[in-house]
């Protein structure tokens, strides 16, 4: 293996270190915009474009022959395994008398950021939730997968091959998520933060296998978006 992809590679694991520390800063109360991530947004478009690491096609071709049941494969897998994660975890709570909890429970946790969002910039919990509603329909189905799938995953894979690299991006795209929580301290919300980075990890798992069987960023883009929809629909 030569120097040069040894280099890149950890480049590569800088960047997505430093971007997951930048997030965590960008979600502390004390910064003006927090718990909107306005600069690592931007970096997470800004920097797959300037690498170059992804691969796009045409988007009408997700819609035909391969690509097609890649699509239709991959988005019921996502969707299937965040109802089954969902019922366990939930079920779980709801035997223990947990279940309303922030602490244990995702959804409670989730209600407490936008409270906490909407309190520090004097508007309601519920716009508090549609700015973020913004971000979960709009950026992230474009800035997660060009940052995770088509920058990390496609500048380690000729590294670290198909499954390590996978690994790696998913871990990060899962820790990213659970950092959002930090807005709460010190009343951090630690078994939601986790499981919603695991449910986010597996998430990122099959948008990867969809990315590299479909050979295309848009069929995890597509899914991506509309299982956020769902989500964003079931939650209103």
């Amino acid at each position: 293996m030569s120097y040069d992809v040894l280099k890149k590679a950890g480049i590569v694991i800088f960047i997505s270190i430093f971007m997951t520390i930048l997030v965590a800063v960008e979600s502390l109360y004390l910064v003006p915009w927090s718990p909107y991530f306005l600069i690592y947004a931007a970096l997470a478009i800004i920097i797959p474009f300037i690498t170059k690491s992804y691969k796009f096609g045409k988007f009408i071709d997700i819609f035909r022959g391969r690509k097609l049941r890649i699509f239709i494969i991959t988005f019921a897998s996502a969707l299937i395994l965040s109802v089954v994660l969902d019922y366990i975890y939930f079920s779980i709570l709801s035997i223990l008398g947990l279940k309303g909890d922030p602490f244990f429970d995702l959804n409670a946790a989730l209600e407490n950021l936008a409270s906490v969002a909407g309190e520090k910039f004097g508007i309601s919990t519920l716009d508090a939730m549609l700015i973020y509603a913004i971000y979960v329909v709009i950026w992230a189905p474009i800035g997660e997968e060009l940052f995770y799938r088509g920058y990390i995953y496609g500048e380690l894979k000729e590294k670290y091959g198909f499954a390590v690299s996978m690994l790696i991006s998913s871990f990060f795209f899962g820790i990213r998520h659970s950092t959002h929580f930090l807005l709460l301290l010190p009343l951090f919300p630690t078994v939601s933060a986790i499981y919603w980075a695991v449910s986010t990890f597996f998430f990122g798992i099959i948008m990867i296998y969809a990315y590299e069987k479909s050979d295309s960023l848009y069929t995890p883009m597509l899914i991506h978006f509309l299982a956020n929809v769902i989500s964003i629909m079931l939650q209103f």
